[in-house]
């Protein structure tokens, strides 16, 4: 029920051809979940942060090409095992052969027939599923050996060592690596009894005579440091499946265990026994040592108090063996959720702690704690015999809330006691009132924003934009808002960054998309010719499946690329910037228009504006306010206007609220205006009554 095989297959496509990704995607996302980068080195983070099961990769990209893309995957341990399919114009036996040289295990010639692809990717997934599983056979049999109370040594045929657990190290006092393919006899020397006569190794005969043989009764075996430990067990023949003796396991233990059962010993005071997680005690030790370095480095500590509600109620229903192997995947899901250096421990029988260090912000503390429980729910959901699961969360900040560890984990708990015994926190609390007060307007901004994108409570809203010399309509911006319970709306000032910063910001973004494209193919119906101009947040345009769900949408509702609109931020490119330029170049060929939004107010170099392809500038209000003013200052304007006009670009006023602005940007040379002057954000009904259209 929890098991990989749940999760579909991971395909990342690296191809700077936005056409081919969209060919690629519709044939690939029937088989697993696609991922998609359009240049090398964001292909090879993708790769790293993914681990996706297989890739396509083309060969010809700017930058990195794939031939030196796949060199870098093989050199990171991280990736060198996931299979690569390459996707090439090449088909010459010389090419085809250098490929899987150089570690590709397929390769896939242009033009792309679907089936052929689909039928590849299909088979290596299942040769990747096949070999994930033979993997985690040998993991399990790993940490079976490396977890019982016996040493284990195994040999090949001609009695040397291939391999030793961690409990036989530890007794012979020589490490794998020193051991492997030494004879048993240089390992673990036997005799018998005190000063007794050499013994012969059990595995000299077993490989023989092919059956399991016993040490003598009195039998002691030197250790590398030269003293003799009275040893017991027996070892037995390994048989392959033709029946032949290809080696040999030898099982003993030490009859006086006091040293092996010193570090069972101190393995159970420090760790969880059910989950192998760190317990309260060396969850101290490890906070005491943060919060040490941390007054050097003047940063915060959080810690996240997590709870099962009412589990006893679990195991009386179910037994106590269910609710272990729940509070497992609990534990695991928890985990999978710690990417930063979080250490996760178990305190009691239903209660985690989550130790989160050089926390930035109090916030991320919420983040994380969100993130959790909406993992950690989604795990009880796949338990439908499990009525009514819920959890709490207690948050505490070091050196807000606590000057020291024990205080610190003292205030998470009367948080966590504050969220269980009050409805309005919704299973969460901050030990700080000040904290808490912004968590939960945070919250319920973020639960707002979620049921918007389920209940269909984003709204557009649309503000014209004229022809500063004719007056009349050209285009309109699509605008979002949330709509309030009560049909009121609320204003993006209030929710954007905190949609962006949850990433929330990109089901909303396809929100907007879905809706103007809808209100275009209308009007275009109709026989009008609004162009759509839409706000895409950085967050959303890099993000890979941006382009391809763009295109679907195009194709979905109709409508003409010509009649589009994308308005983009100037902090889009201070990271990403090769890939922005080709994503842009690639929509404009399809008729796509790029407007670069509230030009001045951000990294305004002259340099990447010359490199990009874009189409329109649009002025920010605080400009075009300063025309307002008893002395009003023109500079930044009239430069824009003319540096858009020398590039041959169009140009937008926004923030127009009176005649006389209308006038002098007209005068400016200004292309098109926007603003109050004209109209507030207005439904689309209002846009068509308003300019009688």
């Amino acid at each position: 029920m929890f098991s990989r095989s749940s999760i579909p297959p991971r395909i990342l496509l690296v191809d700077d051809d936005v056409n081919q990704i969209n060919i690629l995607n519709k044939v690939l996302q029937a088989i697993g979940q696609v991922f998609f980068e359009q240049n090398g080195l964001s292909a090879l983070e993708q790769a790293i942060k993914i681990r996706p099961d297989v890739i396509l990769l083309d060969i010809d990209m700017p930058g990195l090409n794939g031939h030196e893309v796949l060199a870098q995957l093989k050199d990171n341990e991280l990736t060198c095992n996931i299979p690569v399919i390459f996707i090439t114009s090449y088909n010459f036996v010389e090419d085809q052969l250098l490929c899987l040289r150089e570690g590709a295990v397929d390769f896939i010639a242009k033009p792309l027939e679907p089936d052929v692809v689909a039928a590849r990717v299909n088979t290596h997934l299942m040769l990747r599923k096949r070999e994930r599983e033979l993997l985690e056979v040998y993991r399990h049999a790993q940490v079976t050996l490396n977890s019982i109370r016996n040493a284990v040594i195994t040999t090949d045929k001609d009695a040397r060592v291939t391999f030793m657990n961690p409990i036989a190290e530890l007794m012979i006092g020589m490490s794998l690596n020193d051991a492997m393919g030494c004879f048993i006899e240089e390992v673990m020397p036997l005799r018998i009894g005190d000063d007794g006569p050499p013994h012969i190794n059990p595995v000299r005969i077993c490989i023989q005579e092919n059956r399991v043989v016993g040490m003598a009764f009195n039998c002691q075996m030197m250790k590398q440091n030269s003293h003799w430990i009275s040893v017991e067990d027996s070892a037995a023949p390994l048989i392959s499946q033709d029946g032949d003796v290809i080696g040999s396991v030898i099982v003993f233990d030490d009859i006086n265990e006091s040293q092996v059962m010193a570090l069972k010993m101190s393995n159970t005071l420090q760790y969880d026994q059910l989950t192998n997680l760190p317990n309260r005690f060396l969850l101290m030790e490890l906070l005491n040592t943060k919060m040490a370095r941390s007054q050097r480095s003047n940063v915060k500590i959080g810690l996240i108090l997590f709870d099962i509600n009412r589990f006893k109620l679990i195991n009386e229903e179910f037994g106590f063996q269910f609710g272990d192997e729940l509070l497992k995947k609990i534990a695991l899901c928890i985990k999978s959720q710690l990417h930063n250096n979080e250490t996760l421990s178990r305190h009691h029988a239903d209660e985690f702690m989550v130790l989160v260090p050089e926390l930035k912000h109090p916030s991320d503390l919420a983040n994380l704690a969100v993130m959790i429980r909406e993992h950690v729910m989604e795990l009880a959901e796949l338990q439908p015999e499990i009525h009514n699961f819920s959890t709490s969360m207690g948050l505490s900040v070091y050196p807000d809330d606590a000057a020291d560890a024990q205080s610190l984990l003292l205030h998470a708990d009367a948080a966590l006691h504050k969220a269980k015994t009050d409805s309005i926190h919704d299973g969460f609390s901050f030990y700080s009132e000040e904290m808490e007060s912004r968590f939960i307007s945070r919250r319920q901004r973020y639960m707002q924003l979620k049921s918007a994108i389920v209940d269909n409570n984003v709204i557009a809203l649309y503000q014209p934009i004229v022809d500063a010399i004719t007056g009349q309509l050209n285009a309109v911006e699509a605008l979002m808002r949330i709509k309030e319970n009560d049909g009121s709306l609320i204003s993006p000032i209030e929710f954007i960054a905190l949609a962006e910063e949850t990433r929330l910001i990109i089901p909303l973004g396809e929100k907007m998309i879905q809706l103007a494209f809808q209100q275009l193919k209308k009007w275009c119906d109709e026989g009008l010719k609004i162009r759509m101009c839409l706000n895409i947040s950085p967050i959303q345009f890099i993000d890979p499946h941006f382009v391809p769900f763009l295109l679907k949408a195009i194709d979905k509702y109709h409508v003409s690329p010509k009649m589009i609109e994308l308005e983009l931020t100037e902090s889009l490119m201070l990271d990403n910037l090769q890939q922005v330029i080709r994503d842009m170049e690639q929509l404009r060929i399809m008729g796509i228009s790029i407007s670069i939004d509230d030009f001045g107010t951000g990294f305004s170099c002259l340099s990447y504006l010359k490199e990009l392809p874009v189409d329109v500038l649009k002025i920010d209000k605080s400009f075009v306010a300063q025309l307002s003013v008893e002395k009003p200052d023109e500079i930044l304007v009239k430069t824009i206007t003319t540096l858009a006009q020398s590039m041959n670009l169009k140009s937008v006023a926004e923030g127009v609220e009176s005649l006389d602005q209308a006038r002098r940007l007209k005068e400016l040379g200004v292309s098109y205006l926007q603003g109050y002057y004209f109209s507030r954000p207005v439904t689309a009904n209002e846009v068509r009554d308003s300019y009688d259209i």
